[in-house]
């Protein structure tokens, strides 16, 4: 009785729409049955062999055939199949030249080694092409992606992306309108725009469009690499807006900002819960969606965004905002094991919507259904707990990009107050006068592996965050 087969493919595309034609492929082998167990971050790497063209996208799939494929020359008849659907010429095009679409089988389960004149196993150039290796790492290590991992790892692994050594080869985001966004393996700063009149921190600051694109124009200059626009507070105990008015709060705002032609090239995030939001603001002009509660709050948000084909922050919360300081939502019997595995069950919830793994940013959640404690503790050793275990966060899910947010949050006020000793008295801190603790905050999160930092004040998180990174570099 035939059995299925595990493989790894490679995929690769230099022929505009790069993105969609991979996603088709992916399409094309789900529509033959076959399982795509784990999926790679997105990459973009220049040409390989023939220089003299376009760069490519790159990622990579562990996938499960069924018992009709396990054989390879069948997988390959069938990947063949998928390229020629695609556009590509299997007879005359050039071997190393543009292609629509480019589909390798890299390892295969029940032929660790095949030789036939129309196809090797393993495929007979993965060593010395970093831009197969780097997405088969991304994958759960296996038999099948042991060799790779081991051999990426030992030439640098995550520290090549974006080094002088290979800056052919990033990972990227799909930025919605702005196209392809790559954190270029540095530290970002999110500045925070609230058009809402009960925010903790700055509730009323910004009640009118030009406010609005004013501030976020202040926050480029100062030094912000994204902005997040949010239309209702998401403190403890606030009181909840509905998705009309809270739409009607931001999406002219992003509409202004996404126009304006000093701030329309930054990526633009709305920062919701709600998925008719998320929606209008992305046709508004928003390029990501960052929803506070990993999709627990609306039932629709994961396929919302899955159609939308932006970016998504997938954040740790439990309960809503309205009830998640009560002691049942704040307890955990393992912090970390607790939080990375509930936001590893919100994050597969999302893929399984169809929001690609290269599109997902984690956020562990800082201030929310947390005590102080744990807030300090996922600011530092556990965001290396969080990043390093598998156990916690399988791959790739571990490989993403990490968001924290720890700016002007009460945590820091109690600890400053607590600290503050003969020199002030004990005095509880004021929100703004809680920046210099999220500047220190957010150095800690970087330096324990936070990708980005969302910050009020962007100038002084932007001085943290450079300093913290330039440590992190020479340690490498």
């Amino acid at each position: 009785m035939a059995s299925s087969s595990q493989a790894v493919i490679a995929f690769g595309s230099n022929i505009e729409p790069r993105l969609t034609n991979i996603i088709n492929a992916l399409q094309s082998l789900r529509h033959l049955q076959i399982t795509i167990t784990a999926l790679s971050r997105l990459y973009e790497t220049a040409p390989a062999y023939v220089t003299d063209q376009p760069s490519f996208l790159n990622a990579a799939a562990l996938i499960q055939t069924p018992p009709s494929l396990q054989k390879p020359l069948d997988l390959l008849d069938s990947i063949k199949s998928i390229e020629k659907s695609q556009g590509r010429d299997l007879i005359s095009g050039p071997r190393y030249g543009p292609r629509p679409i480019d589909m390798d089988i890299i390892f295969h389960s029940h032929h660790p080694t095949f030789l036939h004149e129309r196809l090797v196993i393993p495929h007979p150039r993965w060593k010395e092409r970093d831009f197969v290796k780097a997405p088969i790492a991304d994958l759960p290590l296996s038999p099948l992606t042991q060799a790779a991992i081991e051999d990426w790892e030992r030439i640098g692994g995550e520290t090549r992306l974006g080094r002088e050594a290979s800056a052919d080869l990033r990972a990227v985001l799909p930025m919605g309108r702005l196209g392809l966004w790559s954190l270029n393996n540095k530290p970002a700063v999110m500045g925070i725009l609230n058009i809402t009149p009960d925010s903790f921190s700055d509730g009323g600051k910004i009640a009118t469009v030009d406010q609005a694109v004013k501030a976020a124009r202040e926050m480029l200059k100062a030094g912000a690499d994204m902005l997040d626009v949010g239309g209702q507070s998401t403190r403890p105990g606030a009181t909840r807006v509905n998705a009309e008015e809270e739409a009607e709060r931001v999406v002219p705002i992003i509409k202004a900002i996404s126009t304006d032609p000093h701030t329309c090239k930054v990526p633009l995030s709305i920062d919701t819960f709600y998925s008719q939001v998320a929606r209008e603001a992305v046709q508004a002009g928003a390029t990501m969606v960052n929803d506070v509660s990993g999709g627990t709050l609306d039932a629709n948000m994961h396929s919302t965004v899955a159609a939308l084909g932006v970016p998504y922050v997938c954040m740790h919360m439990r309960g809503t905002p309205q009830t998640m300081q009560g002691a049942e939502y704040t307890g955990y019997d393992h912090l970390v094991g607790d939080v990375g595995r509930e936001m590893a069950e919100a994050a597969h919830k999302a893929m399984l919507a169809g929001i690609e793994s290269w599109r997902l940013i984690l956020d562990p959640g800082i201030g929310f259904a947390k005590t102080s404690a744990g807030n300090f503790k996922l600011l530092g050793s556990g965001l290396d707990e969080l990043k390093s275990s598998s156990e916690y966060l399988m791959p790739p899910l571990n490989k993403l990009p990490m968001l924290v947010g720890p700016s002007r949050k009460g945590f820091l006020g109690e600890a400053l107050s607590t600290a503050g000793g003969d020199r002030d008295g004990g005095r509880e801190r004021g929100v703004e006068e809680r920046d210099v603790a999220t500047a220190a905050a957010a150095a800690i999160a970087v330096n324990h592996g936070a990708n980005i930092i969302r910050a009020h004040n962007v100038g002084m998180v932007k001085d943290a965050v450079r300093v913290a990174d330039c440590v992190n570099k020479a340690c490498w």
